[in-house]
């Protein structure tokens, strides 16, 4: 499957970006989607899709946004769609396909089933990251490996890891220079949905209902 360009509404104001340095921002968006029965990224939630809601949450922050995507169907201007050069080793994939194409030292990671995090939050963690490898948030005890700043050089260490079998990402994380950064309710971008996951079709159901 050759690369292509992704494209969600056209982007406006790119003069007015809040960039601290060059980043890449990766929205995973690859899964087999075998919870939710449908692709993920395309499900219409408040009036938008829910990568259309991470994509705007990182977008400022942002030089380039690069979607991995395994859907042939899938094109997104204003980005650069690729595929996982491996299948069905689960959300590992999406982050090394995401790295190796990327081109900055600094990469937002995210995957595109948490629709509450916001601009703010991702500004928050940038700022924490400093120098560590990798920055993840954690929250009521519960990080969050899929969700962080993730430097490239970083990269070997997930190839490495898939080339001996090895694909859950927390123990990656931990051998590299990681950090996790704690969230809580007295941050001005905290909500208490901020880390929601859209997984399964209740999900949906369940948050619609509050």
């Amino acid at each position: 499957m050759g690369l292509g360009r992704i494209g969600l509404r056209p982007i406006k104001h790119f003069s007015k970006m809040e960039i601290r340095g060059d980043i890449t921002g990766i929205i995973m968006a690859g899964g087999q989607n075998l919870r939710m029965g449908r692709n993920k990224a395309f499900i219409i939630w408040r009036g938008k899709r829910l990568l259309d809601w991470v994509y705007d949450a990182i977008r400022p922050l942002c030089t380039k946004i690069i979607i991995s995507a395994n859907d042939e169907n899938s094109s997104y201007p204003e980005a650069l769609v690729v595929p996982d050069r491996y299948q069905r080793i689960g959300p590992i994939a999406g982050i090394e396909a995401g790295l190796t194409h990327s081109n900055t030292e600094m990469n937002i990671i995210v995957s595109c089933d948490t629709p509450m995090l916001s601009t703010a939050f991702f500004r928050y963690m940038i700022k924490q990251h400093q120098k560590f490898d990798i920055s993840i948030p954690i929250h009521d005890g519960v990080n969050e490996p899929l969700i962080g700043i993730y430097n490239r050089s970083v990269l070997p260490r997930f190839q490495d890891a898939i080339s001996r079998g090895l694909y859950k990402p927390p123990p990656i994380i931990k051998s590299c220079n990681f950090q996790e950064v704690p969230i809580n309710q007295e941050m001005n971008f905290y909500q208490p949905d901020l880390f929601l996951n859209l997984n399964k079709p209740e999900d949906l159901k369940n948050i619609s209902n509050k």
